[in-house]
């Protein structure tokens, strides 16, 4: 298989990112960090070849890297997740799953952290460079000892042109390859990224610290890793900090590096089992249009601040009531809460805007005699949205999320297609134009209904 063609993301600063994608199956985002240019692994029985069976698999050079932007541009774990969000952006799906391979671990858990509704499943090979770590004196002095071994190869091997220090850095990452990929890789990689990202490297894996972190990923996750690190304990302290994931030990210990080598059919086939058949056994499509509300208190934390916790929530309470009344007098189907709003879906699209015009006309009536402005904003959108373990995910939802966030307080903000479903209603409706939407490419027409006209309430 040939290197896919290269496409272009735009970070949120500015930076253009270099990526590529092979494959028709769902996406799966691969981030390895400044270690491997984007030409590698395509070839026939290489890693990223063997994952486009069952993949879109969509890879990225970092910033500084590559084909990427470059200039001064070091970068950083945080950036390389910039960079990483930048690729989802830009592929346009709602949500895909994320495998990071060694140096590409951190910003693959950064980026889950960051915004975790955008990834399915998580997977994390051999996540030996940080993380939980043990905190003994023995341990402290083995990471003082190769971290100036790894030092003084990189600075050979990078900053005065070295070949040999360059292969024998490869050598302690894999110690497998031949000579020939030896050779090749150190060539590729000697101008794919700058000494001074490479010296960076290690200091800041152990300045990274994840434990209390880890503990709040919810994203289905992987650990996978080879016989050498789970005969050590690799990966267990991982698998125990994130809840609910899998430690799986590889029986292959090859270098993922080598084409052909039976750690590559090995990895693919148990991101395939973890990703692919938890989809298949937990994901359905449901097969009929289905509209969805997002709602929202505006300045909930302002209200807090002025009213205090106790008056704040009690205003919370009262609103989740009558959210809770307009849901079931128009045959909403309640998902689940976030916060102070609701995320809930209706079969018919005048159903669904029936219920909002009750959210803020009922809202403003609880408050009126208080002289209080509780400001509501919801966000309407409709399609065929998937359902796993009684949530919905899809594009339909991330949109609904999407225009709801654009909305203010008192709004009710609907896309073109809710629109054009209840045409003839009698509903009234204002153009609010163009917007774009995160993680959305093209600009979308969204319409604020005027509530305030509605006089009546269809049951």
């Amino acid at each position: 298989m040939l290197a896919p063609p290269i496409r272009y993301a735009r970070s949120d600063d500015g930076v253009a990112i270099a990526y590529t994608a092979q494959g028709d199956g769902p996406p799966l985002v691969v981030s390895t960090g400044p270690m491997v240019p984007l030409g590698l692994g395509w070839s026939e029985g290489g890693l990223w070849s063997r994952l486009a069976e069952h993949f879109q698999v969509v890879r990225f050079d970092p910033r500084g890297c590559g084909l990427s932007d470059r200039g001064n541009i070091h970068g950083s774990f945080h950036d390389e997740a910039r960079d990483l969000e930048a690729v989802v952006n830009a592929l346009g799906a709602p949500q895909v799953s994320l495998l990071g391979i060694y140096i590409g671990t951190p910003a693959a858990v950064i980026s889950v952290l960051n915004d975790p509704e955008r990834f399915s499943h998580l997977i994390l090979h051999s996540p030996t460079p940080s993380g939980p770590r043990s905190d003994s004196q023995e341990h402290r002095e083995e990471h003082e000892l190769s971290d100036e071994v790894v030092d003084h190869l990189l600075r050979l091997g990078w900053r005065h042109h070295r070949a040999p220090a360059r292969r024998a850095l490869l050598t302690l990452i894999a110690p497998d390859l031949d000579t020939n990929t030896l050779r090749d890789l150190s060539e590729s990689m000697h101008d794919y990224v700058s000494v001074e990202r490479l010296l960076q490297l290690m200091p800041e894996m152990r300045s990274l610290e994840f434990v209390r972190d880890l503990q709040r990923i919810q994203t289905p996750t992987l650990i996978a890793v080879t016989p050498e690190e789970g005969a050590h304990g690799g990966g267990r302290a991982w698998a125990q900090a994130i809840p609910q994931a899998q430690l799986s030990v590889q029986r292959s210990g090859a270098s993922l590096l080598r084409s052909g080598a039976p750690s590559i059919d090995e990895l693919a086939d148990t991101v395939d089992r973890f990703v692919q058949g938890d989809r298949r056994e937990r994901t359905r499509t449901i097969e009929a249009t289905r509209t969805v509300i997002f709602t929202d208190i505006e300045g909930s934390t302002d209200l807090a601040d002025r009213l205090g916790d106790q008056a704040a929530r009690e205003i919370v309470r009262r609103v989740e009531q009558l959210t809770r009344e307009a849901l079931r007098a128009h045959g909403g189907v309640e998902v689940k809460t976030m916060g102070d709003g609701f995320m809930a879906w209706f079969r018919l699209a005048s159903s669904a805007l029936d219920a909002a015009i009750r959210i803020e006309q009922s809202v403003e009536r609880e408050f009126a005699a208080e002289s209080r402005d509780v400001r509501v904003r919801i966000g309407v959108n409709a399609g065929e949205p998937i359902e796993e373990a009684d949530d919905l995910y899809g594009v339909t939802v991330n949109r609904a999320a999407r225009i709801m966030a654009q909305a203010e307080g008192h709004d009710i903000l609907v896309s073109d297609l809710v629109r054009g479903l209840v045409q003839g209603r009698g509903y009234r409706f204002q153009e609010r134009g163009e917007h774009r939407l995160r993680g959305i490419e093209e600009p979308q027409r969204l319409f604020a209904l005027d509530w305030r006209s509605t006089t009546e309430l269809s049951e």
